[in-house]
Order: C-alpha cells, then sequence, then structure tokens
C-alpha cells in the first residue's frame, strides 16, 4: 500500500543518517591528526532531523499526490462500474436467483425420487422376502416324498380338468381295486373297462445332479436317477391289478408331473422307457398325458355314439310319425280357420248390409212423421188433431 511504502522509506533515510553520522565520528577519531575537532551531538542530531524531515515532506507529498491519484483512479473505476458492470452484476444476480429456485426444485426432486426409490427398495425387499419365503415351502414340499406326491396329483388334476374330464364321471381318484390296491387315478373306459395311472416323482437324484460340482458327482447322480426311475417302473408293473385283463386295459400309466424330468429321462435314460413298454407300463409326461387323454376321451365319445345310434334311430321314427300326426291336424285346423273365416266374411258383408238397410229405414220412419201441433194452433184453424192410426196409414 502506499502509506506503507512512505513509512518504509523514511524510517530507511532515518536509519542512513545516523549510520552516516556514526561513520563520520569514527573516521574524526581515527585519523588522530592532530587534537580532534570536538563534534556536537545536538548539532549533529538537528542535522539528521533537519535532513530526514525534508526528506520525509518530499515523500509526503510525493505520497499525497499519488493519493489524489489513486483517489481519482478509483473515481473513475466506480463510475465505469456503475455504468458498464453493475447492470451486468443485476442480470447475474437474477439469473443467479432463478438457478438458486431450479436448485430448490432439484432438491425436492430428488427427496421425492429418493423417497420413491426407498419405497421400491423397501417393497423389492418384502417380495424378494415373499419369494424366499415361497422358495422355502417350495423345498420343503419338494423335499417331502407325500407333500411331493400329493403336488404331482394336484398338477394331474388339473391337466384332466383342462382335458375336459370331469371327476366322478369319467375318472375317479384313489379308487380301490378288487386286489386292495388303490391307484392314483382310474379312468372310465366302455364295457366297463378302467385304465389306472400313478403319479410318480424321482426328484433327490436330478436335483443332486444339478447340485453336482464335480463331473464324477453329475455322473453318479445321472446313475442314481436311472435307478430310482426303474424302481418307480417295477414298482407300477407288479400291481397286477392295474393290469388285469378282465376289468382293464392291459397298461398302466406312470405319469412324471415335471417336463425336465421326463426331458432329463429321455436324455440319460431312453432305454428306461422301451423296458417300460415291455412291463406294460406306459411313462408320461404333463403334455403327453394332456393328448393321451384328450385321445381318450374323444374315444368314449366316438363309441357312446355308436352305441346310441340305433336309439337315435329309434327316436327319429317316432319323430317322423309325430311330425306327420302334426301335420294332419295342423291342416284340419286350417280347413276350420278358413270356415271360419268364411262365415266371419259373410257376417261382416250380407247380416252387416241386412241389418244397416233396417236402420236406414226406421231413420227414414223418423224423418217422415210430423211433429204434434202445439195447443190451441188447432182450434185456431177450427181441425182436430189426426189419431194415430191416421198417421201411421198415411205413413
Amino acid at each position: 500500500m502506499p502509506g506503507m511504502e512512505i513509512i518504509t522509506v523514511i524510517l530507511g533515510l532515518v536509519l542512513a543518517g545516523a549510520l552516516g553520522a556514526g561513520v563520520v565520528l569514527a573516521l574524526a577519531r581515527r585519523r588522530g591528526r592532530g587534537p580532534a575537532a570536538p563534534v556536537d551531538p545536538n548539532a549533529l542530531v538537528e542535522q539528521v532531523v533537519r535532513v530526514t524531515g525534508q526528506a520525509f515532506q518530499t515523500h509526503l507529498q510525493t505520497g499525497r499526490a499519488e493519493i489524489r491519484a489513486g483517489h481519482a483512479e478509483l473515481s473513475r473505476e466506480r463510475d465505469v462500474f456503475d455504468t458498464k458492470w453493475e447492470p451486468l452484476v443485476a442480470r447475474v444476480n437474477e439469473e443467479l436467483s432463478g438457478i438458486r429456485g431450479l436448485v430448490a426444485e432439484l432438491q425436492k426432486d430428488r427427496a421425492a425420487q429418493h423417497e420413491g426409490l426407498t419405497e421400491s427398495l423397501r417393497n423389492a425387499a418384502d417380495q424378494q422376502n415373499r419369494l424366499l419365503a415361497s422358495t422355502q415351502r417350495l423345498n420343503d414340499i419338494l423335499g417331502n416324498p407325500q407333500a411331493r406326491g400329493q403336488w404331482g396329483e394336484r398338477m394331474a388334476d388339473d391337466i384332466l380338468r383342462s382335458a375336459g374330464l370331469i371327476e366322478g364321471v369319467n375318472y375317479r381318484k384313489q379308487l380301490t381295486t378288487s386286489a386292495g390296491t388303490r391307484p392314483d387315478f382310474s379312468f372310465d373306459l366302455p364295457d366297463g373297462r378302467l385304465l389306472h395311472m400313478d403319479v410318480k416323482f424321482p426328484l433327490e437324484a436330478y436335483v443332486r445332479y444339478l447340485e453336482a460340482g464335480t463331473p464324477d458327482e453329475e455322473t453318479a447322480a445321472v446313475k442314481d436317477f436311472g435307478r430310482a426311475v426303474w424302481h418307480h417302473i417295477r414298482e407300477t408293473s407288479r400291481r397286477d391289478a392295474y393290469r388285469e385283463s378282465i376289468s382293464t386295459v392291459g397298461f398302466v400309466l406312470m405319469f412324471v408331473p415335471n417336463e425336465r424330468v421326463y426331458a432329463f429321462i429321455h436324455e440319460h435314460h431312453a432305454q428306461l422307457l422301451d423296458q417300460a413298454l415291455s412291463v406294460r407300463v406306459v411313462v408320461c409326461s404333463p403334455f403327453t398325458l394332456f393328448g393321451m387323454v384328450s385321445l381318450v376321451r374323444q374315444a368314449m365319445d366316438t363309441i357312446a355314439l355308436e352305441r346310441s345310434s340305433q336309439e337315435i334311430l329309434d327316436h327319429l321314427a317316432v319323430f317322423t310319425e309325430e311330425w306327420g300326426r302334426y301335420l294332419s291336424q295342423v291342416e284340419k285346423a286350417e280347413l276350420h280357420l278358413s270356415n271360419l273365416n268364411s262365415a266371419f266374411g259373410t257376417l261382416r258383408t250380407t247380416r252387416q248390409r241386412k241389418l244397416e238397410r233396417s236402420l236406414e229405414r226406421i231413420e227414414d220412419l223418423k224423418t217422415r212423421t210430423p211433429k204434434p201441433a202445439l195447443a190451441g194452433a188447432a182450434d185456431s184453424d177450427g181441425l182436430a188433431p189426426a189419431a194415430p192410426e191416421e198417421l201411421a196409414g198415411s205413413g
């Protein structure tokens, strides 16, 4: 700053004067030539103060001039700021105000979005918890052989209903056979025959295959799966009541209620399906079961239609006879209606005209009959009133 520079210069000059005086005294003492002239310290100080004061005055004037010049420069810069920069600053302040409002709205939107995101995350967490609970329940069901069998029966029941079969009419569940066995499903066929079906779900070995971490574990799981499937096939084929020729069609269905497990059988143990056919067991999946029961239902409907065709012909003969009687009675009714229309036409024409003619004559008689004379009119004319018989005769 200018003031600090002036003070620094003054202090420098004072120090320089003091150093100069000291140097002069030192030189005078070192010369030692004759007696040293006595030096008046006060005079020396006055001289230093005088020189310093002159320098201070000079620098003070210079500083004042610089200060005045600085004030003039500040005034010019202020005028330039007022004329040029102040509107710009006002616009900047206005834009900053708009930016503040926009930032406030963005903060509100962000708060709302944050709240919505929090709610979405909460819902997602709830759904995940429900999914975990459902998965756990499904694992519990699939891990329990009895519950797994009930689940397979429910799937089979849904497939049969979707194919148009009705429980108690086309099929029955848990029907006790003559040998005391109880197949899961029994389909009623013509001639009193039955087609039995059991639900089997070899899942444990398949799950071990999915969870296997090494090729050796996968190979062992595939072998265990094949043994489990063959065990179910043999268990089904050993039930003679399912295949006895008197009341059944000679083979039995084994339903695997999962397409992936059924495809796994085809992929790794296709020979088991041929072996199952050799022991009169047909292994089917949900898709193949739907097609099979649809064909069975169509065949049953066709056989029922063939058996009832003679009855239908008998009913058609009776209908034809009754139709002839109906046409005869319609002709009679039409004849009676024709006679009735003719009689009604006679009433509307001849009889109506006769009655209207009689009414016209009566009206003519009314108009031709003279009105009775007023009392006193006959006396004035000298005539007596006419008798009713004469009036009638004149008419």
